[in-house]
């Protein structure tokens, strides 16, 4: 029996890695059918930066039905890159695909919709009242955001997933023959309208020096160019053949379209990290790793029940395991972006995640509590989960700013800076577990108290150390990029606070003018200091920082102070009630 129990961590870790392997399966066609998957390896221009059409149908789906998959009109589960083709083929079928959430009620009744399980529409349910959509979303862009109410938000949000709807469709819709030079130029100007919106340019170069080119208007200027560009006619046929269910024809083009793009010199290096990229979307490891955190911080609570140190085995297996899948995701986005690992907030929740569990790990490793796997699994999902939902605003890839595009500066500010978020955000963790625990179990004992204390202290000193140095190495760049070293920007004055907040915790404790709860309850006011500079400035809308601006961060930043403020009252009870 005893025996048994001591495989039971490897048990649960093997069943896990089993899981997480099956995930990991590249996504293949079956024999006859169109290569759909291998089409969205292929080449697309948008949001800056080259990427596969897989990839642009996983972001444009996700903003217009925040999922990254859709149920067709016969109820089975499709991949998001047949969206895509459905869309850019102007097959009727898109129209149809019951993707658009509509949950505001107000603009159900005005779109003259019924109410539904999971509130999703098709465009058809609701194209005779687009002009309606339209002329909402107009009056509401015309008044002041202060002014907006709930409606008017939704109404703007509809609109602009119409967009993409439509842009992705249109962009790649072929002219018509045209019999004069006046019919294109009138048919371009059209077009051009069109062109003032961000569009996919899925045209490569056909000679050295071009740019990449929407579909439509490189068919344009095809029609008027005495050697048009090869690839049109590539993509023309693809979408024509998927269009018309042509299996043979789309599949034989879809080799042609390769061949040709390898003969315009899309060297195989390219190729290969776009079908990376491709299968790495598939695999959605960031997704998986946050379910196996969830488990991982269940074994956590039941550890504390029973069991305690069989399940505590489990925890930390899992989330080593985990921590591997998590490490390895990051690294994949470094070799698919070329940059270092944070470029954007997306970047940040991911590797603050990464860094807590990593730490959780190290500091459950050394004292053995348990607490070290729970704030790892906690910190592990919870950042993940913010990095889903930041997910729905687009390439998870895309840089904030020009000024943001350095490699040297990105590979050290912007990692330190994030360190010592990490290290801060995670001893106040460290502080909410001993504070909790200690008024409502009776588990925290003399030793576990110095323990956590211990921890507490030890990980604000790495956060001291990284935030500073993160502090000095952001004036230094903004001493390169803007020309002077410190601005009082809110950016600056967040990452000083850290600084400032994390000195003031160490000083108090050496000094003897709190003990371990005392610190305890700073650290936990450390975590509103780390979430004001991490989020809340980006919310101000004013300085050279001001980027990042993500809808409802607003309301939920308050709730997380609440509830840091509501763990900090809960510390002030006097000891003897503990």
């Amino acid at each position: 029996m005893n025996r048994f129990i001591k495989l039971i961590p490897w048990l649960i870790v093997i069943t896990f890695g089993v899981y997480l392997m099956s995930k990991a399966i590249p996504a293949r066609d079956e024999s006859g059918q169109m290569n759909i998957h291998e089409f969205g390896q292929l080449p697309v221009v948008y949001q800056g930066r080259v990427k596969p059409f897989d990839t642009l149908a996983r972001n444009g789906l996700l903003v217009v039905s925040d999922k990254q998959s859709f149920i067709d009109n016969q109820g089975e589960e499709r991949p998001a890159i047949q969206w895509l083709l459905d869309v850019m083929s102007q097959s009727q079928d898109a129209f149809q695909y019951k993707v658009f959430r509509i949950h505001n009620l107000e603009l159900l009744d005005m779109l003259e919709l019924e109410r539904r399980k999971g509130y999703r529409y098709a465009v058809v349910e609701f194209r005779d009242n687009i002009g309606k959509l339209d002329e909402s979303a107009n009056q509401a862009r015309g008044r002041d955001p202060s002014e907006r109410d709930t409606f008017d938000i939704q109404a703007m949000a509809l609109a602009e997933k119409l967009g993409v709807f439509s842009r992705f469709g249109q962009s790649h819709s072929y002219p018509p023959r045209l019999n004069s030079r006046e019919d294109v130029d009138n048919l371009r100007r059209q077009h051009d309208s069109l062109m003032r919106f961000p569009l996919p340019h899925s045209v490569p170069p056909g000679v050295e020096g071009e740019e990449w080119q929407p579909f439509m208007h490189a068919a344009l200027l095809a029609m008027i160019s005495p050697e048009p560009n090869p690839a049109i006619n590539h993509l023309g046929t693809l979408l024509n053949a998927y269009h018309n269910k042509d299996v043979e024809v789309f599949n034989e083009q879809l080799v042609q379209y390769r061949e040709h793009l390898a003969s315009v010199g899309f060297v195989d290096f390219d190729s290969k990290r776009l079908s990376f990229e491709a299968q790495f979307n598939h695999f959605q490891p960031f997704y998986y790793s946050s379910v196996i955190y969830i488990v991982a911080m269940l074994l956590c609570i039941f550890a504390w029940i029973g069991w305690g140190k069989t399940l505590n085995r489990a925890a930390f297996l899992l989330i080593a395991m985990t921590l591997v899948v998590h490490t390895g995701a990051i690294i994949a986005r470094i070799y698919i972006s070329g940059y270092p690992p944070i470029t954007n907030l997306y970047g940040t929740a991911i590797f603050i995640g990464w860094g807590c569990v990593l730490t959780g790990l190290l500091i459950e490793g050394l004292f053995k509590l348990g607490v070290g796997n729970f704030v790892a699994s906690v910190a592990g999902f919870t950042t993940l989960l913010i990095a889903h939902f930041l997910a729905g605003d687009g390439d998870t890839l895309e840089m904030m700013q020009a000024v943001l595009d350095t490699k040297f500066w990105l590979s050290t500010h912007v990692i330190v800076i994030n360190l010592g978020y990490m290290a801060t955000l995670f001893a106040g963790l460290i502080a909410v577990v001993y504070i909790v625990r200690g008024v409502l179990t009776k588990s925290v004992d003399k030793d576990t108290e110095k323990s956590l204390g211990r921890t507490i202290y030890g990980v604000l000193c790495f956060g001291l150390l990284t935030s500073f140095v993160g502090t000095v190495l952001g004036g230094l760049w903004a001493d390169d990029s803007w020309g002077r070293f410190w601005g009082w920007d809110p950016k600056e004055n967040g990452a000083l606070i850290i600084v400032l907040w994390n000195a003031l915790i160490l000083h108090a404790r050496m000094g003897g003018m709190v003990k371990i709860r005392g610190m305890a309850i700073l650290a936990v006011f450390g975590n509103i200091c780390t979430a004001w500079s991490w989020w809340g400035v980006n919310q101000l809308g004013v300085g050279l920082h001001s980027y990042g601006f993500v809808d409802s961060v607003a309301f939920w930043l308050m709730i997380f102070v609440a509830t840091q403020l509501a763990v900090m009252a809960l510390g002030m009870i006097p000891k003897k009630s503990w």
